[in-house]
């Protein structure tokens, strides 16, 4: 017995003598990384602090022809503010801008590209930013239902692009892109209306499709707002601008036949309504 308890005793005493040797080797090894974490840390930084801004550039650059994107917008990013002034600062700020156009990240690039734009208007990246913000602002529209914020952003960069630029190479991409974007806008405004029209609020109505006739003229669905104002204005009793527009449209459309048939009978229905008014006012 006494020696079962002697030999408790010596293994209690060991594992009190190894747990305070434990927790040194573990909290010498926490530190040990904690301080070569510190010295990559400090290592890194110490690779640029001396750089000059071409120097940094260049360095920059390596990274980002490794397509390590991330990293190299850093550094970019880091230029742009280290040396704002220098004559490097334009070609970080493009790079940086397309950085985040490479990952897709559409926001972040259309910023920094208009931040190009506006800072150095002399740059010649200036002609190529423009450019991707026609990039960046139609891949960032949605479909036509949703609101079209980035939508109208994208006309206004493809006009601003054509405006300045009106003979460079990119800009049947750009009017591409613009007839697309139109054609959404139309529809957007095409269908507002019809919701409109189907639960009979009809002058709301007729300020939609009056956007699609002005505004989208060109579109396939000019047509067809032009017959549904003329309907709208027939519902609300305006029979004068009802027979002026129903009128045009059949003799501008003539291809859509089945609404020039209801546009006939639409006017038939007119007729008959005047004429009773007439035969009214004679009893």
């Amino acid at each position: 017995m006494q020696l079962r308890l002697d030999v408790k005793v010596m293994v209690k005493s060991n594992l009190k003598i190894k747990e305070p040797m434990y927790r040194k080797i573990v909290f010498s090894f926490i530190l040990t990384i904690i301080c070569s974490l510190l010295f990559m840390s400090c290592s890194k930084k110490n690779v640029t602090q001396y750089m000059t801004s071409r120097e940094h550039f260049e360095y920059a650059m390596k990274f980002f022809n490794k397509k390590s994107y991330v990293k190299a917008a850093d550094e970019f990013s880091l230029i742009t503010y280290k040396f704002s002034g220098s004559d490097i600062a334009d070609d970080a700020q493009y790079y940086l801008a397309e950085c985040y156009f490479r990952q897709k990240d559409y926001v972040s690039a259309s910023s920094e590209y208009d931040r190009l734009v506006s800072s150095f208007s002399r740059s010649e990246f200036v002609e190529r930013a423009m450019y991707h913000l026609v990039i960046c602002y139609n891949e960032l529209s949605p479909g036509y239902a949703l609101d079209q914020k980035f939508t109208y952003e994208a006309v206004e960069a493809v006009q601003n692009f054509v405006d300045l630029y009106p003979k460079s190479e990119k800009k049947s991409e750009v009017d591409s892109i613009y007839t697309t974007i139109k054609l959404k806008l139309a529809k957007k405004h095409f269908e507002s209306a019809n919701i409109y029209r189907k639960i009979s609020e009809f002058e709301a109505a007729i300020v939609y499709y009056d956007q699609v006739i002005i505004d989208y003229y060109d579109s396939p669905f000019a047509g067809q707002a032009r017959f549904w104002k003329g309907y709208c204005n027939f519902k609300i009793g305006e029979f004068q601008k009802a027979t002026l527009i129903l009128n045009k449209f059949i003799s501008d459309y003539p291809q859509e036949k089945k609404l020039v048939t209801e546009a006939g009978n639409l006017l038939n229905k007119i007729k008959e309504k005047e004429e009773k008014e007439k035969n009214k006012k004679k009893t």
